[in-house]
């Protein structure tokens, strides 16, 4: 198994690191740890300078870069772990990306906030990006382990190849599970607004309830997908807002990783990431893996960055 680590130095990239060395992979699996780096713009269109400062900070840059990444693989390497380093030039979501299919990475593993101005926000928009547009899973990590997870499932594709998956990597066997999908909304303030628009045609009710069986039958069937996979699951079937109930189960159990497919859960996508993936991963005070199958026929836009590689 390969596994892509975006790394910065920040704290919150440390905390990405150490869930990565926290977990037991599988045999020859190798951490390939990637430093992005840009450049200053000349504003003043060359003039009055010979541009050689910017090769200069471009160099020690790419040093300073070299020895954080040396340093941080140490604990992996303790860990038993094979570890690669990579410095590459360019944008940072870009350069992940890239770089995740140039290595047919297995998943990539990035902090939820880096270095920079959007420090603030609840989740980085590298990250966020990167999560969108990766070629394979992504895991946005905010804690140093995983005691506890919890599957979302919709009964699509996405959904449903999760339990494999994770028996494949068996990272996760022993660990408490939760499966979790979640039906339309219901309560007074629904019904009300359901009557007007439908001008009381009681097909509705009918409809919501064949959903709500649907939707039962898909969590009891994730619990029982997990538990036969190792990770002993308990379902649970909620009503409402998809992203508001899954973070509110994760909350509620204590659990400490959700898991997700990219499409489904509410069935309009928004670009590449699916809206309530989307919208978990962003307000997750956990972890979240977004897990999602290699995209066939789709090109990336090369960042025009130049690899550099140490063992």
């Amino acid at each position: 198994m390969k596994i892509l680590l975006a790394i910065d130095g920040s704290a919150c990239s440390i905390v990405a690191r150490d869930l990565v060395g926290s977990l037991r992979w599988p045999p020859a699996t190798e951490v390939v740890l990637l430093g992005a780096y840009d450049v200053p713009i000349d504003w003043t269109g060359g003039v009055g300078s010979t541009m050689d400062w910017v090769g200069d900070i471009e160099d020690a840059t790419r040093e300073v870069l070299e020895q954080q990444l040396d340093e941080l693989a140490v604990p992996l390497a303790e860990a038993g772990l094979a570890t690669t380093r990579l410095v590459v030039k360019g944008r940072t979501a870009s350069v992940i990306v890239d770089v995740a299919r140039e290595q047919r990475a297995d998943l990539v593993v990035t902090g939820s906030r880096g270095r920079g101005p959007l420090r603030s926000m609840l989740l980085g928009s590298v990250a966020a990006e990167v999560a969108g547009d990766a070629p394979c899973p992504v895991l946005v990590a905010r804690s140093p382990a995983v005691s506890r997870l919890l599957v979302a499932t919709d009964g699509s594709p996405a959904a449903l190849a999760i339990p494999d998956r994770l028996a494949a990597w068996g990272v996760f066997a022993g660990q408490p599970a939760e499966a979790v999908a979640v039906s339309i909304p219901d309560g007074p303030i629904f019904e009300t607004a359901v009557s007007l628009y439908t001008l009381g045609d009681k097909r509705l009710a009918s409809r919501r309830q064949e959903l709500r069986a649907t939707y039962e039958r898909d969590a009891e069937e994730m619990a029982a997908r997990l538990t036969e996979s190792g990770m002993p699951a308990v379902a649970h079937l909620r009503a409402g807002d998809p992203a508001h109930e899954i973070l509110a189960v994760a909350e509620e159990r204590g659990a400490d990783l959700i898991v997700t497919g990219t499409r489904g859960l509410g069935g309009i996508d928004r670009l590449l990431l699916g809206s309530v993936a989307r919208n978990v991963l962003t307000h997750a005070r956990c972890s979240v893996l977004v897990m999602r199958e290699p995209i066939e026929g789709r090109e990336l836009v090369p960042t025009g960055g130049t690899t550099h590689a140490s063992q």
